[in-house]
């Protein structure tokens, strides 16, 4: 298996010359991964890493999208286990369950998944940003819709997106309206009265 460094300049993501520099900086550093130190230094970004580190481990690298969310999927998923692996769940056949995960050299992470299945897990490279945004959003969504629920059972329904929030709704007359708006959340946290 080709090193990381030998990778990064075969496809010229950084300089011999960089290279040389994160090692020296590696050696001061001894608990550092290369990758991390290459950030560190501004050689490298997350983005091109995980491309890397796919490449290296050779699994597929996917740019994921809002779009490719799998409800049903990610449910089977307790959301802990998915936030804290940084593991994303594209799509499943009769016998497999096609993943993005965020850092492709934890093996913990599939080990973790593989508890909650029967199916084989098919591992793709991605950004671990992404990630982090599309499960936060999702599992944002979902709180929300359930909390709406029991006022308005059946007749709303919030989607995130990555620029807007589209609120769906029925009217008194019957009829499903859109209402759509960017993206702002707010936390507003009162204390009751007597709490210190």
């Amino acid at each position: 298996m080709p090193r990381i460094g030998e990778l990064l300049i075969k496809n010229g993501i950084i300089s011999d010359k960089q290279l040389r520099e994160a090692l020296r900086y590696q050696d001061r550093k001894k608990k550092k991964k290369l990758g991390e130190i290459l950030i560190e230094l501004g050689y490298l970004n997350t983005k091109d890493l995980i491309w890397i580190l796919s490449e290296q481990a050779d699994i597929p690298f996917v740019e994921v999208r809002p779009e490719m969310l799998d409800s049903e999927l990610i449910n089977t998923f307790p959301e802990n286990v998915l936030q804290d692996n940084n593991v994303l769940p594209l799509y499943e056949t009769d016998e497999k369950i096609f993943i993005a995960v965020g850092d492709p050299t934890n093996e913990d992470a599939i080990k973790k998944m593989k508890k909650f299945t029967t199916k084989e897990l098919v591992a793709s490279g991605t950004d671990p940003e992404k990630i982090s945004q599309l499960l936060n959003k999702f599992f944002l969504a979902q709180q929300t819709e359930e909390v709406i629920k029991p006022e308005h059972e059946g007749k709303t329904v919030i989607r995130f997106t990555d620029k807007e929030a589209i609120i769906e709704f029925i009217d008194p007359s019957g009829k499903t309206r859109k209402k759509k708006g960017s993206v702002k959340i707010v936390v507003n946290i009162q204390k009751e009265k007597g709490e210190t």
